[in-house]
């Protein structure tokens, strides 16, 4: 054996390893430095100009043809390719390039590692947007289900770390308070809050629900046929624009390819894979900063809770003070059947879900009111200005199509998003409040689940306890007709009563509730 040569090679393995990593960071940073150029404002000053150039020329012919092919270039560069490339800028800014990529890593560290996070889920559920369907649902519901056991993981290190240790906590009250309910609210721990949050959104949705069909069964001119929709100057641009933009003498024949283009983005799914990355970030303290210590799983998802409760509430009492003609031709009819004439048939049909929307629904829009709750909640958790303008040009993107579409008028859209952003600020106390409340039941005398789980291991039979409730998601979401989602939505409610009656609030209880709301999200938007 020749140990020369055999040294040799070893070096040469050494090189060649520093060559790649040096070749890596040397492409990494090029592409940094793209990126940085590609979502500058000089680009951005420049696409609005070319679009403002288009709209004002008044030319024909191969013009027109030009003219057309410009603006899709403007319009797709602000709206599509600056968000995306943006996104991908603040995920490209974390990579570890040791010394080489020099300027950037002061960049890096500024950044929380959670920002990341989200914005590689977001990326990829865009990305991943154009496989099969069933492909994204098996995804969502693998990472639920190992992210189910995680938190498992998490509760059973607290359990023993808190009876190992005595840790001093300050219980939040209002033994002052005048108002009875102040004093229980104040009491109550912010895991139980978020309960009751969620009963009381339940309520919320099972009153607007009755009253998307009374008022649509009350309004007569709804009724009898499609009654002239009010004029909606919103729509009227965005017609003349996407005329514009791709060239067709009539507004409807632009509508299959915007379809084409919000089914490619399908940004709601994006926003559910984000915001579920949040919670998980909160719930395994992912975050290096202050801002994510001070956060929990449960206070974001009480704050959104209420958020959502409300503006579903405020969307309720203005839809029935004044209805508002449907832009849809004979839309009661392929709703809704003839008004009955008695009061318990009244209840009976009133509550059975609208899982395909209601008619006179309109003031706020109830996807507006969904979005934008859940772009508040997960980019407040991702804490970073640039991403945040990148999603939110996105939504409004999303918004835009829809109003174009005629399904909701544009002011349903504006005001659905600006009251529930408004209401995600007034609401915020209700996030960091909790912050100093005992959620575990640390002087409360509730049995746990988590207490029964610290006597065995993770076995087949935790594991196969956790991967069903992901499972029946998954069946749910790429196997059952939407008419019966909503069997399983309810099914999947009971299951939660009774784990809270019996073992109170426990990581099982939150996987269930989280499996919960990836069907109700992925079956509806």
């Amino acid at each position: 054996m020749n140990i020369g040569e055999y040294e040799e090679d070893s070096n040469d393995k050494k090189k060649s390893r520093g060559q790649f990593k040096w070749t890596l960071a040397r492409g990494i940073r090029i592409l940094l430095k793209i990126l940085r150029i590609m979502t500058s404002l000089p680009f951005s000053a420049m696409a609005a100009v070319m679009i403002v150039g288009c709209l004002l020329s008044g030319s024909e012919g191969d013009g027109s043809e030009r003219a057309s092919a410009t603006m899709k270039i403007g319009i797709g560069y602000l709206f599509v390719a600056k968000p995306l490339l943006s996104t991908l800028d603040i995920i490209c800014c974390y990579i570890d390039l040791g010394e080489e990529v020099g300027n950037s890593m002061s960049r890096q560290n500024s950044v929380a590692k959670t920002t990341r996070l989200i914005a590689i889920s977001f990326l990829m559920s865009i990305v991943c947007n154009q496989f099969p369907k069933w492909l994204g649902s098996l995804v969502a519901c693998l990472a639920l289900f190992f992210f189910g056991l995680a938190s498992r993981q998490v509760a059973l290190q607290s359990a023993a770390s808190g009876s190992k240790s005595k840790q001093t906590k300050i219980m939040v009250t209002c033994d002052d308070c005048s108002n009875l309910v102040q004093r229980i609210w104040y009491r109550l721990g912010v895991k139980e809050r978020a309960v009751l949050a969620a009963i009381i959104l339940a309520i919320v949705m099972l009153t607007e629900n009755f009253a998307i069909w009374v008022v649509s069964a009350t309004y007569q001119p709804g009724m009898v046929g499609s009654p002239k929709p009010l004029q909606d100057n919103g729509r009227i641009v965005l017609e003349k624009l996407a005329m514009k933009v791709f060239n067709v003498k009539a507004p409807w024949m632009a509508r299959r390819s915007l379809q084409m283009l919000r089914d490619g983005l399908n940004v709601q799914w994006a926003l559910v894979t984000s915001f579920g990355t949040s919670l998980v970030c909160l719930e395994l303290q992912l975050g290096q900063n202050a801002h994510m210590q001070q956060r929990t799983l449960t206070g974001l998802a009480l704050h959104a809770l209420v958020t959502l409760a409300l503006a579903r509430l405020i969307r309720t009492i203005s839809f029935s003070l004044t209805v508002l003609p449907s832009q849809v031709n004979n839309c009661y009819a392929s709703h809704f059947p003839p008004p009955p004439e008695k009061w318990s048939e009244w209840l009976m049909i009133g509550f059975l879900p609208n899982s395909r929307g209601g008619c006179n629904d309109l003031i706020l829009s109830g996807h507006a009111t969904i979005t934008s709750t859940i772009t508040c909640a997960f980019t407040s958790a991702a804490s970073n200005t640039p991403f945040s303008i990148a999603v939110w040009t996105l939504v409004a993107l999303d918004y835009s199509i829809e109003a174009y579409q005629g399904l909701h008028y544009s002011v349903d859209m504006w005001l659905g998003c600006i009251v529930t952003c408004l209401l995600w600020q007034l609401t915020k106390p209700f996030e960091f409040e909790a912050g100093n409340v005992f959620s575990d039941g640390d002087e409360k005398a509730m049995p746990s689940m988590s207490n029964d789980f610290t006597r065995f291991p993770l076995d087949m039979k935790i594991v196969g306890t956790y991967a069903l409730p992901a499972m029946m998601a998954f069946v749910a979401l790429t196997m059952v007709p939407e008419a019966f989602v909503n069997y399983f939505l309810v099914g999947y409610s009971v299951w939660a009563g009774i784990i809270l009656s019996r073992c109170g609030f426990t990581s099982f209880l939150q996987h269930v509730l989280l499996c919960e709301l990836c069907l109700g999200l992925g079956a509806y938007l």
